[in-house]
């Protein structure tokens, strides 16, 4: 007997409530148990539990599902702080709560039972968490084949549309940049956190400088939020871009962008999960998240630090660290042979 077997039959399951917290990045990890979901049961109404308002833009464009709500989740509040979740839970009720509910890896347990009680699911389904498996994809995989058993990591998706791909290819050619015959080089500043260091922008200006002098001939553009591209252009390095597009392209918009790159380099953050469910080639600078955390595909390279704090699956930033030595201990050096070695697939 298979663990599907030990689920309810599609006949018998009308509504589906799939939920993950964080951000864009935790979407996309938990996207396989989506596509799992809408093949098992594809007369089912799928309804997306989100936290985070970009992975809402996101997949409220996946064919995997039929609606997505976003609430606040806080893990320690979010019975009292959020009201987008004190009116989904009644509307649920009101329309006769859920058959199952699908909870992504890493969903607070609190939250898990709470979800149950006041959304009205009669069947719950957790995925494991690390180190069960040594990553989160791998966790919800492991959740997906629970409904299919044919899922992989490959199965990891963002939905792309006619309309993002126009809005990436006439941004691009604002700039002279060609879509059909340019190479493009992404780069992704990410945000740093008090609790995630970032390896500073002067460095990865140093590894474009770099690739520029190993003979890439192509263009290189800046993608990610409209902060992350006015840092860059504080640096003073504006000229090694040929488009600096942080802030001009919409979520989907920038995927579409991604998916024409021969490269995306950058810090850990949710536009390095949109490149590897891609299948873009891949160079994340990770400093001190856990390693669980990496980003799909198997064009990813991750380059992280050996600092001895960053050793454990969920490592904390100790508050006292100011030297943030996990930064340091990433050499230029290592992030362009990486690059290197991504590009030609070694």
């Amino acid at each position: 007997m298979t663990c599907c077997d030990l689920l309810a039959r599609p006949p018998d399951v009308r509504r589906i409530l799939a939920v993950t917290t964080g951000g864009l990045g935790d979407a996309i990890l938990f996207s396989p148990v989506l596509k799992a979901l809408h093949s098992r049961y594809p007369l089912a109404r799928i309804e997306l539990l989100l936290a985070s308002r970009l992975a809402d833009m996101t997949f409220a464009q996946a064919n995997e599902v039929d609606c997505t709500i976003v609430a606040n989740m806080n893990h320690l509040l979010f019975p009292l702080n959020s009201k987008e979740l004190v009116c989904f839970a009644f509307k649920s009720r009101k329309n006769g709560g859920f058959d199952i509910g699908v909870f992504a890896t890493g969903l607070n347990r609190k939250l898990s039972y709470f979800l149950k009680f006041i959304a009205g699911i009669r069947e719950v389904v957790c995925a494991p968490t690390p180190p069960t498996f040594a990553t989160d994809l791998a966790c919800n995989v492991a959740l997906a084949r629970r409904f299919v058993n044919s899922v992989s990591e490959g199965d990891a998706f963002i939905p792309l549309t006619e309309e993002s791909k126009r809005e990436a290819k006439e941004q691009l050619g604002k700039h002279g940049i060609l879509w059909d015959e340019e190479k493009i080089i992404a780069v992704y500043p990410s945000t740093e956190l008090w609790h995630r260091p970032r390896w500073e922008l002067s460095k990865l200006a140093q590894v474009l400088n770099l690739l520029r002098k190993d003979g890439f001939q192509g263009k290189i553009v800046l993608v990610g939020s409209p902060v992350e591209g006015k840092e860059w252009a504080d640096i003073g390095v504006n000229g090694l871009v040929d488009a600096n597009l942080a802030g001009k392209l919409s979520i989907l918009g920038s995927a579409s962008l991604i998916s024409k790159c021969c490269l995306v380099i950058g810090n850990d953050g949710g536009f390095m999960h949109v490149a590897g469910a891609l299948g873009t080639p891949l160079v994340v600078v990770m400093t001190n998240p856990p390693l669980s955390y990496r980003p799909p595909g198997q064009k990813t390279k991750v380059v992280h630090s050996s600092v001895s704090c960053c050793d454990s699956l969920y490592p904390k930033r100790p508050r006292s660290c100011r030297a943030a030595q996990c930064k340091d201990d990433i050499t230029v050096e290592e992030v362009f042979r990486a690059c290197v070695d991504v590009v030609s697939g070694t």
